[in-house]
């Protein structure tokens, strides 16, 4: 474990969200051309329990009880990509937040799974904050890094809260028609996932490295921490009845956010008011125990 003081990251930052994001500009963020932090940060190298190497930034923030947060993003993004990087520095408003590139993206080793073994990622997190003398940890994950950060926090005490963004209730075999399906197709071809590997650095595992039984709706009635689950009603991905499900079964305190139509999916409804209300919401959790029933 090393700890490295970086400043500002030598490439494009842009925190605006006025910027019309082009398909260059799309290519630019998930290769990590495009992005970062706006003030220094501590680079963390750790590795999850399979051997992953991984890498993540950790924001400062003000001390609240030892309590940080760690931010897990979704399928072809990084901590870099200006959504996540804004989202981070807004939480940082709330306690130090350690953003991570899960395996297969950014500087992080290994494939991706889709959320199967990228909870390792996130309980390696968990660990490195605990050993940097952080003992409440709230996860954020979206999408993809939801369903991680639902599967870490079943088994992790030390999380006094989560926050599942766009997350899936269920897994669907085969996948709907849309976005999902084109996902799909390009995971159960090789040729394609070395395509992907090779225009956008993301490593995607084959299906043969994809094995869990447990869904998220059920791990979620295994929670005992507190749990704030935001959906939009026209995400392309997973429809808003997955969040009631999620809602639904929690096994803790539970409040849910249904984002009106424009939100979409993950990242996509990260504006600035988005991302003002869901810091404020991290800080009610740490502070009350719960999250607020609406932002």
């Amino acid at each position: 474990m090393r700890m490295d003081v970086q400043p500002p990251a030598g490439r494009v930052t842009v925190n605006s969200d006025a910027v019309p994001r082009r398909a260059w500009r799309r290519f630019g963020e998930a290769r990590g051309w495009i992005g970062g932090f706006a003030g220094a940060t501590v680079t963390a190298r750790l590795r999850a329990v399979d051997g992953t190497p991984l890498v993540g930034s950790l924001l400062p923030g003000p001390a609240v009880d030892r309590a940080a947060v760690l931010l897990a993003h979704g399928f072809g993004a990084n901590r870099r990509k200006p959504a996540y990087a804004r989202l981070a520095e807004g939480l940082a408003r709330t306690a130090p937040v350690l953003s991570l590139d899960l395996r297969g993206h950014g500087g992080s080793g290994g494939a991706s799974t889709f959320g199967e073994r990228e909870h390792a990622d996130v309980a390696a997190g968990i660990r490195w904050l605990e050993g940097s003398g952080y003992d409440r940890v709230v996860l954020v994950g979206l999408s993809m890094g939801a369903t991680a950060v639902l599967r870490a926090a079943v088994d992790a005490p030390t999380v006094a809260g989560l926050v599942l963004i766009s997350a899936p209730a269920r897994f669907r075999d085969p996948a709907p028609p849309g976005p999902l399906r084109r996902l799909e197709r390009l995971w159960h071809r090789p040729v394609r996932r070395a395509a992907l590997a090779a225009v956008l650095g993301v490593r995607l595992a084959p299906p043969s490295a994809w094995a869990t039984s447990a869904t998220p709706v059920d791990l979620a009635a295994r929670l005992r921490c507190a749990l704030l689950v935001v959906h939009g009603q026209d995400d392309d991905y997973f429809p808003p009845s997955d969040a009631d499900e999620l809602h639904a079964a929690a096994g803790g305190p539970s409040e849910l956010w249904q984002e009106p139509t424009g939100f979409g999916h993950a990242e996509d409804g990260l504006d600035r008011a988005t991302i003002d209300r869901l810091t404020r919401a991290v800080a009610g959790v740490l502070v009350d125990g719960r999250f607020p029933p609406v932002g």
